[in-house]
């Protein structure tokens, strides 16, 4: 009960981190041509709230999709692991930082001067084993929907905020879904690309897409544009890459 206690409280600590630092990374610049004191803390308040409902509706994704698995999920902070390190110590002989996502994000924001953002500063753990159900271990494809899930509720978000007119909170979920995307480490987009590539160039292409066409058309029509052409692209990166593969290595 304590151990589950000490879990519990070290998610929270680490989702309000998560959250304060996406605060100010969208705050850093309220982008108004003259700024004071007053209207830069209103707006700090005001993304602050924002986040911490954009935060908490991709946790909700995650948690219900796991649920559904029947597997426990801890939402935190994204670190570089220690085999990773060890990794690139022996091809770049450099440590990767363990805050590595963290840091590119204050430097992305500093040097853009909050005009670009860096959201890949979060991730879920899931526990490796489980007894009440057919399969005991957890598998890359119950971690990639899992994964899809968290962009999907995020996608979800971000239609609600554009449809109160929020560019804020627009902007934020955006940021969040192309964070969640990046197919690197222990990211939620590595999730998806581990199971399947040809899968993640699916979703990567759909989101993308729609994330492009849903500022200038309706939700709805963007989203039916974005499949079709997130269906021939993957159609087309199957045949030519991952069966071409497949092709050149029956040849030679």
């Amino acid at each position: 009960m304590k151990k589950e206690s000490l879990k519990f409280s070290g998610e929270i600590l680490d989702s309000l981190i998560i959250i304060i630092l996406l605060t100010l990374i969208f705050a850093y610049n309220d982008r108004k041509e003259v700024t004071t004191l007053v209207s830069w803390l209103a707006n700090l308040f005001r993304t602050f709230i924002i986040v911490a409902i954009s935060v908490q509706v991709l946790i909700l994704g995650y948690k219900l999709a796991a649920k559904y698995y029947r597997v426990s999920l801890k939402f935190t902070l994204w670190k570089i692991i220690e085999q990773e390190k060890k990794i690139s110590l022996k091809a770049f002989h450099l440590p990767l930082p363990t805050y590595l996502g963290q840091i590119m994000a204050i430097i992305v924001t500093l040097v853009s001067s909050g005009l670009q953002y860096f959201t890949a500063i979060s991730r879920f753990s899931l526990d490796t084993e489980r007894i009440d159900r057919k399969y005991k271990y957890v598998r890359d494809h119950e971690a990639s929907m899992i994964s899809i899930a968290g962009i999907l509720s995020s996608f979800i978000a971000l239609i609600f905020f554009r449809q109160i007119n929020s560019e804020t909170g627009t902007i934020v979920n955006t940021w969040i879904i192309i964070g969640n995307l990046i197919p690197f480490s222990t990211l939620p987009g590595n999730y998806i690309a581990m199971h399947s590539r040809t899968s993640y160039v699916f979703v990567a292409s759909i989101v993308i897409i729609t994330l492009i066409l849903v500022g200038v058309l309706s939700a709805k029509i963007a989203l039916i544009l974005a499949l079709i052409a997130a269906m021939i692209l993957t159609l087309a990166y199957f045949r030519y890459i991952e069966y071409g593969k497949k092709m050149f290595s029956d040849k030679f």
